[in-house]
């Protein structure tokens, strides 16, 4: 046991330390929003207003009670860290036994990223298909599609490198990703001024689309 909290301690020590942290920061915030008042002193008992009768007296238990009522009173802000620190176990717990996974929606997603190459400084677009459904998909070649204000979209079909590997089938659970050097695609297709692209997807009875991306 002690093994397995050192193993999961090294593996994700940056996010425990950030998590402590913040609470911390969110701690020291909290006591520095309270408001102390200040303590006035009592006035001593008047001799009239003396305790005569045993039954002015409150139980033990009662006023231990109070005790703990004006504790809570007092440090609401241990109440919520405890309450964070048990949601945080809960979500560790849920995601190593899988129970998130079986509450995630069964989805395709489908991505473009565009970023600049560092050494040559075209633009690369990363296509990501992943089947998060529970049965297996077969893909046909992806479909790039660049638009522009007022104007039809294009549309052109990716043959998916020198392996051709589409048609593609994707167990659940799987993904493949392509790379493409988007600048010499549009300047080959003769797409200037066509400055926004998205993917098409087709896994014969649904066609699964990305969100249109600006290329910059």
């Amino acid at each position: 046991m002690l093994d397995r909290i050192k193993t999961f301690y090294r593996q994700n020590r940056l996010l425990i330390i950030i998590g402590l942290a913040f609470l911390l920061l969110m701690q020291i915030c909290s006591r520095g929003g309270r408001v102390e008042k200040p303590i006035q002193p009592r006035e001593p008992l008047a001799a009239e207003e003396s305790i005569t009768d045993d039954s002015q007296l409150k139980p033990f238990n009662e006023l231990y009670y109070e005790q703990q009522q004006e504790r809570q009173q007092r440090n609401p802000e241990m109440i919520s860290l405890y309450i964070l620190m048990g949601l945080v176990l809960f979500v560790y717990v849920a995601t190593k036994r899988g129970w998130l996974q079986k509450l995630s929606p069964s989805v395709v997603w489908v991505t473009v990223r565009v970023k600049r190459n560092k050494a040559t400084k075209a633009r690369v677009a990363s296509i990501l298909i992943n089947n998060q459904t529970k049965e297996s998909l077969t893909f046909s070649p992806p479909i790039l599609a660049f638009g522009a204000p007022f104007k039809k979209a294009r549309k052109f079909r990716i043959k998916g490198g020198d392996d051709n590997l589409f048609p593609l089938t994707l167990m659940p659970g799987t993904a493949h990703r392509l790379t493409i050097d988007i600048d010499a695609f549009r300047q080959k297709a003769g797409l200037a001024g066509n400055n926004w692209v998205r993917v098409e997807a087709n896994a014969g009875l649904k066609v699964y689309r990305s969100i249109w991306k600006y290329l910059f």
